[in-house]
């Protein structure tokens, strides 16, 4: 299928809808052109860096402390099942 768009006097085009479908991108996302040796253009969507991408991570929520004696409960506890079923 086959897509045109106008070249402004600055230089810029619209992207049309389809191909930025087809693309998965969203306004400000990065594009990478590359010129063939037959002078083709090859567009694609840039990928991502973690630097990037890293502040739309949620936050993590900082972990409330353990009482040592409520870890030793539960090793215990995963001792004793796994004792089980290493006997049936």
């Amino acid at each position: 299928m086959t897509y045109s768009s106008t070249l402004t006097s600055k230089n810029q085009t619209m992207l049309p809808k389809a191909i930025a479908l087809l693309l998965g991108v969203k306004p400000q996302a990065k594009l990478s052109y590359e010129v063939t040796d037959e002078g083709k253009v090859l567009l694609s969507a840039k990928s991502a860096t973690f630097k990037d991408i890293a502040g739309s991570f949620p936050k993590k929520k900082p972990l409330k402390p353990v009482p040592i004696e409520d870890m030793r409960k539960a090793i215990a506890a995963g001792a004793t099942k796994r004792f089980k079923k290493s006997v049936k």
